[in-house]
């Protein structure tokens, strides 16, 4: 989920926020440090597209990070070899007249399996929420958060407008439910450009999946395809890693309401609003 714009993200990744510094609604960054730094010894390691990764990177990626390429499957990375592997991938994507986003978030979601685990990082309490989020690394389109959430807390309904991603469930389980929008009167909505059911007007969901995700098991998104979805930490709590490629500067979530009731069982149709 990503309830801020990416000028925003960009903002937070230069400077350290006041502690408890609460910069969404809900959403209290707790941060580490987080560096401007040029990644051209890390692209040199995994070649020459990836020369041009500028960003910010958190304390995930220390100077001890090995000079190699992506290596072999199976054997852990940096954050900086992945950004660097993906980055020029990225930029193809978003660049493409018809984008293959299933590949993408395919192969991003076999390498992210293989993220180097952080440092743990304190989650102190965010008052109702019971999660907190981290920026870990925002290297344009792609940004990199981290998430903990206590023992049966939830991150409630939400879309991906204009960005696709990977969820990658680090410590604990997590239940992961999508769904997509559908339009009871057979209209076709445009959902990877953004065409969504007006802010004030009730719509239909339709559930797509139900997940537990596990350690080193992960759920993805496109644009289109499960961009919604509502996620809850088990009975221990959970940590997951959030890797988003955006298309549009625009790119973020929005809420949505519901009361979890299905107005068709069968066919899991729920009937929502965006939260306003």
């Amino acid at each position: 989920m990503q309830f801020w714009t990416v000028e925003e993200i960009e903002s937070d990744a230069m400077a350290d926020h006041c502690a408890g510094e609460e910069i969404a609604p809900g959403v209290t960054i707790e941060r580490r440090t987080i560096l401007r730094v040029g990644l051209v010894a890390a692209a040199a390691a995994v070649a020459a597209p990836a020369a041009l990764l500028t960003g910010c990177v958190s304390g995930r990626s220390t100077s001890g990070a090995k000079q190699a390429g992506v290596g072999a499957a199976g054997e852990r990375m940096r954050t900086m070899e992945l950004i660097a592997a993906l980055r020029p991938r990225a930029r193809e994507l978003i660049g493409a007249d018809h984008p293959d986003e299933e590949s993408y978030v395919a192969a991003a979601a076999r390498l992210l399996s293989r993220l180097e685990p952080d440092q743990p990082w304190q989650m102190r309490e965010v008052g109702e929420t019971g999660w907190s989020m981290n920026t870990a690394a925002y290297f344009p389109p792609i940004v990199l958060f981290d998430i903990r959430m206590r023992p049966g807390s939830r991150i409630h309904l939400h879309d991906h407008r204009h960005y696709n991603g990977v969820l990658l469930c680090t410590e604990g389980e997590t239940r992961c439910r999508n769904f997509d929008i559908v339009q009871k009167d057979g209209k076709q909505l445009d959902i990877a450009a953004g065409e969504v059911p007006a802010q004030d007007e009730d719509f239909f969901i339709r559930q797509t999946r139900d997940d537990i995700l596990k350690r080193e098991r992960s759920s993805t998104l496109t644009r289109d395809r499960d961009n919604i979805h509502h996620i809850e930490a088990g009975p221990d709590g959970c940590a997951l890693t959030d890797f988003f490629t955006h298309f549009r500067p625009g790119a973020r979530s929005y809420e949505i309401d519901w009361d979890e009731k299905p107005i068709d069982k069968r066919e899991g149709v729920y009937r929502v609003s965006w939260r306003t």
